[in-house]
């Protein structure tokens, strides 16, 4: 059975990370595990980066890292470590997920298809082939499977 001691969990502010992060929480108490929250600053229009302003870059940064403190202090029940990372999200979550020793990354996906998908790509899709530990993607709405008892499934005090 694999031993779950540090599960990382890429957050940020949407309703897919909200729903991995309820399942990371409920992971992580269960298992007494450590949850590794880390967030990678993208600016705007990935496509033409080369435009973006380095004042647009600090104030993404800036943003995320406050996103990221505010998730980490509704947790209070399970050891929590945060860290901003750069570069392109998905090597950089799999590079922090090798680096923190992380037995899960459990994250959100937002189902992208067709245009906006090959456009975008799926950081998910590349978390899931890269990574060396097992990945758990949540969906939208799908974090209320993840227990039969509605007192297990209960959020791990994040309000």
């Amino acid at each position: 059975m694999l031993r779950i001691r540090t599960i990382l969990h890429p957050t940020d502010p949407s309703e897919a990370s909200d729903e991995a992060l309820q399942a990371a929480c409920l992971l992580a108490r269960d298992h007494g595990a450590k949850l590794v929250l880390v967030s990678v600053p993208a600016p705007p229009l990935p496509a033409v980066e080369t435009f973006v302003p380095a004042s647009e870059y600090l104030r993404v940064a800036e943003q995320a890292g406050q996103h990221l403190e505010s998730v980490a202090a509704r947790i209070t029940d399970v050891p929590v470590e945060t860290k901003i990372l750069s570069g392109v999200p998905g090597p950089a979550i799999v590079a922090a997920a090798e680096s923190a020793q992380a037995d899960l990354i459990v994250m959100g996906t937002h189902g992208r298809k067709g245009v906006s998908r090959m456009l975008l790509g799926s950081v998910a899709e590349h978390v899931v082939r890269h990574a060396a530990c097992p990945v758990l993607t949540v969906k939208p709405g799908g974090s209320q499977h993840l227990a039969d008892e509605p007192a297990a499934a209960a959020p791990c005090a994040v309000p």
